[in-house]
């Protein structure tokens, strides 16, 4: 029971590494752009309402985890997953720093409730998609390099567990996408942005 706590709060410390990595390279990219290209991104978001309404992101999160999962059969679906988070805690940042740089106090707040909307439910998921493709890499490289005998039925059931969890990140995308509009309108009066 401890060696699995141990696993899960090493894993979570993983994930959330990816994050702040992905996090640190959005902000070292920012501040890499000059005036003339923040400036071009500021009016693209103000003219275009980007960041103000909820992006249909169901077929992504299917392609993506889908491939991952499967991917991760060949020992390849570890790094791209890992890119993945990395990727998300890019694109989090972004969004934080921009709407910070357009409306200060208000673009922060917003940026945070945007993102527990748009991505809280899918990041959550994603630690444990995490969890079962490092379980799947782990049994492939045993059965591989230490010539451990494979477990196909356990190995079957973190496929199945994984691919549980990508249906339910499709219908959450969907219902966010459905309704998270009104909420985000909501938000955006309060915040009166």
């Amino acid at each position: 029971m401890k060696k699995h706590l141990k696993l899960k709060n090493k894993l979570i410390k993983v994930f959330f590494i990816c994050l702040i990595i992905g996090s640190l390279l959005s902000l070292l990219f920012y501040f890499s752009l000059d005036k003339k290209e923040i400036n071009s991104i500021i009016s693209a978001v103000k003219d275009n309402k980007i960041l103000f309404s909820v992006t249909n992101n169901t077929t992504n999160h299917l392609k993506i985890l889908s491939v991952a999962i499967l991917l991760s059969y060949f020992f390849i679906g570890l790094p791209l997953y890992i890119g993945l988070i990395i990727s998300e805690g890019f694109k989090i940042t972004l969004r934080i720093v921009i709407l910070l740089k357009i409306y200060k106090f208000k673009g922060i707040i917003y940026a945070i409730l945007y993102t527990i909307i748009n991505n809280g439910i899918y990041l959550v998921l994603l630690t444990f998609i995490f969890k079962k493709i490092i379980k799947i890499t782990r049994m492939l490289y045993k059965n591989k390099f230490k010539k451990e005998v494979l477990n196909y039925n356990l190995l079957y059931n973190y496929f199945i567990s994984a691919i549980s969890l990508v249906i339910i990140i499709f219908i959450s995308d969907l219902i966010i996408y459905l309704y998270g509009n009104n909420l985000l309108n909501i938000i955006i009066k309060i915040c009166k942005i």
